[in-house]
């Protein structure tokens, strides 16, 4: 059993062993009854019965109790007792002796705790050494003992609440173990047959945060574009002792975990490893190895790094939106855990399309949407919506630019480079970062209107629609107009001029 630091509630009472004495041959445990004291002889066979009958008292079970406050849910608590005690004077005790009880007798004679006592060679009673009683003493003490402890406690309970009671205990001293690792070594005395202790265990913890890409800020939520690389770190705390250490990492479907767990500064498959075979409702598990926790000798703290790529499973079917959470528990002893959270999301904004002066919904503009100057591909989910396409999603993408300007049918759930407006709505474009620097280009204008000369800023906004207005073309003469009217009256006036000009030359010649 391998134990951790555990509050130590009481110092032995090892000094009282030199009032230790024997009367009347037999040495009594607290709970027996008081010797009757007779004023008259009885006869033999009546004394014999008499002894005998104190010898039963003297060694029935008695009923000390050890509570320990604090526990945790399902936290498993075993005792054992390590020294057994004698008094004087069950009611009024004045001498105390202890001694090694049998399953410990290995332990303090020829193994850790030959340290901290002296056993008398004569009747066996042990006395506590000088400066071995000091906290820092103690908590070495119980790990050790708790590590050589026997394979049968005198008592395991689990505890259901944040107390659990040891009940039915004779005098002595005990050293409780837990399955957090926790340990504490108690005495029970004739004057203290109901000990309590406060299970003070500092908790192993874990916090979790996730990267802002805007900023590389580290915070409880983000968001990004469906296909980005998601950065998460969570620091850790580990308790000197504890055991049975494991992180639990969990990311909802729209987060694809891309396998680089590790934590910095430790070895992976030498002090921790990440199961091949997930726990239950994991996405990832990470043992941290008892061998390495055996080794620390102050609070340890741990940062675990690992990156998830932002799915189309952020969007849903109908399309909507929906927070992405990645929690984080650490498990340690049997039961306990705390755990940690961040939020993922990502974002929409709608395109309004319509000509100038019009409040109408413009058909049949081809657009391609971009990122810091590079297109973005899509996935058509209808005629109005469309979702940025995720890492998975891969292969020649269709555009809608037809030949001779016409706009060509591109089927729903196709990967399209770029997107058409459409007359009955906005045109909608799910899965973008909230700051990232996108811009519309227009690759095709609808008939009888012009192209827009630049490409147009986004700002993304699920409220506000970016507002794209086209403008007609200029209308040019056509025949039968004013355009060919002027040329007739032109060709008129020049051959009456000609006609004149004829005319006078003709008079001037006579």
């Amino acid at each position: 059993m391998t134990p951790v630091t555990w509050e130590s509630v009481t110092k032995p009472a090892f000094n009282r062993l030199n009032k230790e004495k024997e009367f009347e041959g037999t040495i009594f445990k607290k709970g027996k009854a008081t010797m009757k004291k007779f004023r008259k002889l009885f006869a033999l066979v009546v004394a014999a019965a008499m002894v005998l009958a104190m010898s039963i008292t003297a060694f029935a079970a008695k009923n000390d109790s050890i509570t320990v406050n604090g526990t945790k849910e399902g936290e498993k608590l075993s005792i054992y007792k390590m020294f057994d005690l004698s008094v004087d004077d069950e009611e009024n005790p004045t001498a105390y002796k202890y001694t090694v009880a049998s399953d410990w007798s290995d332990f303090f004679t020829t193994g850790y705790g030959k340290d901290y006592v002296t056993i008398d060679a004569t009747d066996g009673h042990i006395t506590w050494k000088e400066g071995m009683e000091t906290e820092e003493k103690m908590i070495l003490l119980a790990h050790a003992a708790a590590a050589a402890a026997p394979a049968s406690a005198l008592k395991t309970l689990t505890a259901t609440g944040e107390t659990v009671v040891f009940e039915g205990l004779a005098d002595g001293y005990y050293l409780i173990t837990s399955t957090l690792g926790t340990k504490a070594m108690i005495e029970t005395t004739p004057d203290s047959s109901a000990v309590t202790v406060n299970e003070k265990n500092p908790e192993d913890t874990i916090t979790k945060q996730v990267q802002e890409d805007s900023d590389s800020s580290w915070g409880t939520s983000n968001d990004a574009q469906i296909g980005d690389t998601v950065n998460f770190k969570s620091t850790i705390t580990i308790e000197p002792y504890t055991r049975n250490v494991i992180i639990h990492d969990t990311m909802d479907s729209g987060l694809a975990y891309q396998s680089d767990a590790a934590i910095a500064g430790l070895t992976a498959g030498t002090d921790y490893e990440v199961l091949a075979t997930p726990a239950t409702g994991d996405t990832f598990t990470i043992q941290i190895k008892d061998s390495y926790i055996a080794g620390l000798t102050a609070t340890a703290t741990l940062e675990l790094t690992y990156t998830a790529k932002l799915d189309k499973d952020v969007i849903n079917g109908d399309p909507a939106i929906v927070a992405q959470k990645n929690t984080t528990s650490i498990s340690y002893g049997e039961a306990q855990s705390v755990e940690a959270e961040t939020t993922t999301t990502t974002h929409k904004f709608e395109v309004y399309k319509h000509a100038d002066g019009a409040q109408t919904n413009l058909a049949d503009a081809i657009f391609q949407l971009k990122k810091n100057g590079t297109a973005i591909n899509l996935v058509k989910i209808d005629a109005t919506n469309y979702r940025v396409v995720d890492a998975t999603e891969t292969g020649t993408a269709s555009t809608h630019v037809g030949n001779n300007g016409t706009v060509a049918d591109v089927a729903a759930n196709s990967i399209v480079s770029d997107f058409v407006t459409v007359a009955s709505g906005n045109i909608v474009i799910w899965g973008v970062d909230s700051d990232s620097d996108y811009t519309l280009e227009e690759l095709q204008a609808p008939s009888g209107y012009n192209k827009l000369a630049n490409a147009v800023s986004v700002t993304v906004d699920d409220k506000t629609p970016v507002e794209i207005e086209n403008e007609s073309g200029t209308e040019l003469p056509s025949t039968g107009g004013i355009g060919t009217t002027i040329f007739y009256i032109l060709g008129s006036i020049l051959v009456i001029g000609a006609g004149v000009l004829l005319v006078t030359k003709r008079r001037m010649d006579a």
